[in-house]
């Protein structure tokens, strides 16, 4: 056993020591020689099962980590790393930021993520608060500095995950606010309500991204989005990373023409008007999107809300939520259906007149109740 009795200042102390392959890697003093036995213990069985961290590492500020991990995440698109940096730098750095790893425990971060709810923050940002917290303690394990994530132990506020449910226009309140907006760039409101895109697709279009083939579409290839801090313009892949296709319904087909011109492939297909890509902000102000929301009575839609317009507005018309979804650029029907199911279920009802209404089919059956028995031929 490696625990060791000594007198400090006439008080008797116990060291306990941790060797691996003959090496000293760890050492502990306590008042108590059952205290440094189970200590010793402990580490030993950690050493053995291969869970042993070195408790040094462990007493970094959590700060320290963080720098390194939002170095890690250079891969990642830049709005989430964005997001990532402001999540710490805001929320999250000044509760834990100098506290030593190994001294956050899973009871300070559910008082940390209840006092940010007292604050009255949104649930579902601080849920995405203590993701973020969690990813960084992750990454502290992969590190060998910790060897238990408390953050994963905290539980996220009710309410946390719900999603927004966007609101959607009828195709006829599409087009009212197509004409309550200002000016020519009023009718991209159309292109953003009945072809699906997102404001960061339709701004990262090109002239060169007109398709003919198989019919008249839009190439999705990229997306022109605006810094969370400095509101700076920059391109970035789709959000799917994927290219895709878009068809243009026939009234899409002028405006995008007319947009196009005799421009350039690689020139910018709905253009600032100074050149350049749009920016939402801008447009928004260009064709003065709140008094045009309010004119139509929908004051608190959302440009992103075209987009569910569109998927509206596309089963609404019949079609299969396989082609919706390849429109909206989901990974599956099934999520299409998980975000816009209850946009379709007018539908259940329109099939259901359909059945023994409009079809004729309660008539004939009632028709053939009336009829007088046919009388049999005796065979």
């Amino acid at each position: 056993m490696s625990v060791q009795r000594y007198t400090k200042g006439g008080q008797v102390r116990y060291r306990a020591r941790i060797k691996s392959h003959g090496r000293e890697v760890a050492t502990r003093v306590f008042d108590r020689k059952a205290d440094a036995v189970a200590w010793e213990q402990d580490q030993t069985r950690k050493l053995r099962l291969g869970e042993w961290t070195d408790p040094k590492r462990g007493r970094v500020p959590l700060s320290a980590v963080a720098e390194d991990w939002l170095e890690s995440r250079s891969s990642a698109k830049r709005r989430t790393r964005e997001a990532d940096e402001a999540d710490w730098r805001l929320h999250i750095a000044p509760r834990f930021g100098n506290f030593p790893l190994v001294s956050i425990t899973a009871a300070e971060v559910s008082s940390w993520v209840g006092s940010q709810i007292a604050a009255g923050r949104r649930p579902s940002s601080v849920t995405r608060y203590l993701a973020t917290l969690r990813s960084i303690l992750n990454y502290a394990i992969a590190d060998g500095r910790i060897t238990v994530n408390v953050a994963a132990l905290a539980k996220a506020p009710s309410g946390g995950q719900s999603r927004r449910e966007g609101v959607h226009l009828t195709e006829a309140q599409l087009y009212q606010l197509a004409d309550a907006c200002n000016g020519r760039y009023a009718e991209l409101v159309l292109v953003l309500g009945l072809g699906g895109l997102r404001w960061g697709e339709m701004a990262g279009l090109q002239a060169g991204d007109r398709v003919w083939v198989p019919g008249r579409g839009l190439r999705l290839q990229r997306a022109v989005l605006a810094s969370g801090g400095s509101g700076e313009l920059f391109v970035d892949t789709l959000k799917s990373k994927r290219a895709r296709t878009v068809p243009l319904v026939d009234e899409l087909i002028p405006l995008v023409d007319r947009w196009a011109g005799e421009k350039v492939n690689d020139a910018w297909l709905f253009h600032a008007p100074q050149g350049g890509p749009l920016s939402e902000g801008n447009w928004k102000r260009s064709v003065r999107w709140s008094a045009a929301i309010k004119a139509i009575g929908v004051p608190t839609l959302r440009v992103h809300d075209l987009r569910h317009t569109a998927a509206s507005v596309w089963l609404g018309s019949g079609a299969d939520p396989k082609v919706v979804q390849r429109i909206l650029g989901h990974a599956s029907a099934a999520m299409t259906m998980d975000l816009y199911g209850h946009l379709i279920d007018q539908n259940l009802w329109d099939a259901a007149r359909k059945i023994g209404g409009t079809t004729g089919t309660r008539r004939e059956l009632e028709a053939g109740m009336t009829k007088p028995p046919v009388e049999e031929s005796g065979l």
